[in-house]
């Protein structure tokens, strides 16, 4: 019973000797760490591992007093003997006499060539829920909007330099949104210590009350789309031809920004648009990657066919000009999808005055625009611009999505009748379409027997010389439609 009620003794390996440069070749691994410490230098050690690895160090206490404060200072193997005592006795100095952290200086070190932008890549690390897109929106506004506080190391962001950078800038929702940012990197860098004080918060004291983000209405009006489209298809190559160099977009930027009119999708939602998202028989597509990360179902209307169709059977020799295994919107390079359509836009832009700096939001206003215009509810508009479920089953599917398709295809003839058919001439010129047919009513009877894809050959030029007089009574499809599954009362 005596025995049980003695603690047991803890069982230290740690001793002590006149350490030298053969010191660490003589220590066997035990089954825990343990120090040899110097009869000689005191506070110098040589500490070893159980795999057997050993490495210099040495600790030493602020004034002598208080806890202690230990120094890695490397590998034996690596360090040379008396080079690694010389730095243990001058860490010992710095903290024991000068009260000075040798970690804390290495750390300043470290930070003190870091910009925004390094903070914001830290930052990122530290915040792995953050999306892709608001991890772009921190780099380009802050590239955009501080270009001179950018170039500085955060620790030389005085208090004025950022007042003289506020008063110096059009104070616009923008520059809020890049301070709002910056605020928040110095606040990530002052608890971890790299800097002493965020500057930004003393300068939002100063400051006071940010300006209110204005909400954005600019849109492509009715009286404008002619003009806008005419400026699109002036900055756009069509089918096979090369985009003019500094005058015109890429293929894939073209089609980016179709899709994103055709569909009013958020930018980054349209972008990350992957072939597995969609559906050609059920004539859908199904976005994950949504703002609020909810499923959201979209119909694929004749236009939008047309152009994916295309895209899906690109077969070039470059990488322009054939289908991406993975992203429908691919980057030039072809490891990811585009990120950045400003270049494309400014295209448009150079060519039209819409009155505003157009954007690729602007395109989803537009949409939204439209739907009012042709008088469609508020319900119909919200099942258009974000339609979500978290479980989704073929029928709810295809009942919302014949809703939605029926008004997105009235939204494209809205953008068509009222830039003198565009729309017809971008199918041709761009995507090789079916001409005659591309304002062809569908037939109701096709939709029940024929899977979506199939009902929509007479769009596609490749099928042209089998829709010939298409809508007369005593047309029949050809021996070749019917083995694609095409269906006639």
């Amino acid at each position: 019973m005596a025995e049980n009620k003695l603690a047991k003794k803890k069982i230290s390996y740690n001793f002590e000797l006149s350490l030298n440069k053969s010191s660490y070749k003589k220590l066997s691994p035990k089954d825990k760490d343990y120090f040899v410490r110097d009869k000689k230098l005191e506070g110098f050690w040589i500490r070893c591992y159980p795999s057997g690895k050993t490495s210099y160090g040495c600790y030493a206490r602020k004034g002598g007093i208080g806890k202690q404060i230990p120094i890695t200072i490397g590998d034996c193997k690596v360090w040379n003997f008396e080079d690694a005592k010389e730095k243990a006795r001058q860490s010992i100095q710095q903290i024991k006499y000068e009260g000075i952290n040798p970690k804390s200086i290495i750390k300043q070190e470290s930070i003190k060539d870091k910009t925004l932008i390094d903070l914001a890549y830290d930052y990122f690390k530290d915040k792995k829920s953050l999306k892709e897109s608001t991890k772009d929106d921190y780099i380009r506004r802050l590239n955009n909007r501080m270009p001179s506080l950018v170039k500085l190391p955060v620790t030389e962001i005085t208090l004025e330099e950022i007042l003289d950078w506020w008063y110096d800038c059009p104070a616009k929702s923008s520059d809020r949104t890049a301070f709002i940012y910056a605020r928040k990197l110095l606040a990530q860098a002052t608890a971890k210590r790299y800097v002493l004080e965020n500057n930004f918060n003393r300068a939002k004291e100063i400051i006071g009350e940010l300006p209110k983000i204005v909400r954005k209405e600019d849109h492509i009006s009715k009286d404008d789309m002619y003009a806008f489209f005419q400026a699109f298809l002036e900055a756009s190559p069509s089918h096979n031809d090369r985009p003019r160099k500094g005058k015109q977009m890429s293929h894939v930027m073209r089609d980016y920004l179709l899709f994103t009119l055709l569909t009013g999708k958020r930018r980054e939602e349209s972008m990350s648009l992957k072939w597995e998202n969609i559906n050609f028989k059920k004539g859908i597509i199904t976005l994950n990657n949504t703002k609020f990360n909810k499923i959201d179902v979209l119909p694929i209307t004749n236009m939008l066919f047309i152009m994916l169709e295309y895209r899906f059977k690109m077969d070039g020799k470059t990488p322009a000009t054939r289908k991406h295994p993975i992203w429908v919107f691919p980057s030039r390079n072809g490891e990811e999808h585009i990120k950045n359509p400003d270049k494309a836009l400014s295209q448009i832009r150079n060519r039209t005055n819409l009155g505003f700096n157009l954007s690729s939001h602007d395109f989803r206003r537009t949409f939204s625009t439209a739907t009012l215009e042709l008088g469609l509810s508020k319900r119909d508009l919200s099942m258009l611009l974000n339609h979500s479920q978290k479980d989704v089953t073929d029928q709810y599917v295809q009942a919302s999505s014949d809703l939605k398709r029926k008004n997105a295809e009235l939204v494209a003839n809205f953008y068509n009748h009222n830039s003198n058919f565009a729309l017809n001439e971008i199918s041709v010129t761009w995507y090789k379409a079916h001409s005659k047919q591309f304002s062809q009513k569908d037939k109701n009877h096709q939709k029940e027997k024929m899977d979506f894809r199939t009902s929509r050959l007479y769009l596609l030029g490749e099928y042209e010389k089998h829709f010939e007089d298409y809508g007369h009574p005593e047309w029949k499809p050809s021996k070749e439609l019917i083995e694609l599954g095409w269906k006639e009362k």
